[in-house]
């Protein structure tokens, strides 16, 4: 039975979406706070998926995911590193993927617990609350995207703008590590074009993943995009659907990536 661990804790708020996401799709789970896992880290064990919501953790006051990622590698690393050492899957949502590059999980182009991107303040310098289209690299590994060609996800974030040198993106765009990249309406990249690019991000990057592809941090939210009725253009689908007279899909593109992990462990 393949489970899943949702972190919580210190301003994480989206767990409860996160943990109903895998149950919708059969992963069983349990939500756990950080402290809680840090009195009994032999838990991580019983998981075959670990997942870090979204929120705002330590209300990022030293940085976005900074604190908490410090918390972990000061408290679990050693048993998040046996963790990742198995076949397990991993994810990180906008806070998750702050926290998860924090830990240097993501991209880890030479060793784990190495940054070598940053997740900074939006070019706009304000919180962006949006939808947004990405693009999924057709050269990604990761089993969290396989066979997604677009997702029409919403993204709320004020650090969200990744950022590395020329070097660092030259060796991610090799390995197939950006893993899904903001477009525009009609289907092209941003070109760092606000508000398709909501953050600014160098590339367009809006996900990237380790060179496995199991660990990946993306900035959009695919738990808030994974019923068809919460999307922002639902009333127009709605219509569409009833004057073709066809019914209306209960799930939506954000379902993907959850449906995907359960179809690994299958």
């Amino acid at each position: 039975m393949t489970k899943v661990i949702v972190l919580s804790g210190y301003g994480l708020n989206c767990e409860e979406e996160t943990l109903h996401a895998f149950n919708h799709v059969g992963i069983e789970g349990n939500i756990r706070h950080i402290n809680d896992l840090i009195e009994s880290p032999k838990e991580l064990e019983e998981y075959q998926i670990l997942a870090v919501p979204g929120g705002f953790s330590y209300g990022d006051d030293t940085g976005s995911g900074n604190a908490f990622a410090q918390k972990i590698k000061l408290a679990l690393w050693d048993e998040l590193q046996a963790f990742i050492s198995r076949d397990t899957l991993t994810i990180g949502i906008c806070n998750g993927c702050q926290i998860l590059v924090n830990l240097g999980l993501v991209p880890a182009l030479n060793n784990y617990g190495e940054r070598d991107v940053a997740v900074t303040h939006n070019e706009s310098a304000r919180y962006q609350c949006r939808w947004i289209d990405l693009k999924i690299n057709g050269n990604s590994s990761s089993p969290w995207l396989k066979d997604i060609e677009t997702l029409h996800v919403p993204v709320a974030h004020g650090e969200g703008r990744f950022m590395m040198d020329d070097k660092t993106l030259e060796q991610l765009q090799s390995n197939g590590q950006i893993s899904a990249q903001y477009i525009n309406d009609n289907g092209e990249f941003a070109k760092g074009e606000f508000p398709v690019n909501p953050n600014g991000s160098i590339s367009d990057i809006a996900a990237i993943t380790d060179k496995t592809g199991r660990i990946l941090a993306m900035m959009p939210h695919p738990e808030r995009g994974m019923f068809t009725w919460q999307r922002d253009d639902y009333h127009e689908l709605k219509d569409a659907a009833q004057r073709g007279g066809s019914d209306l899909f209960e799930e939506s593109e954000g379902m993907e990536i959850f449906k995907n992990a359960a179809k690994y462990f299958s």
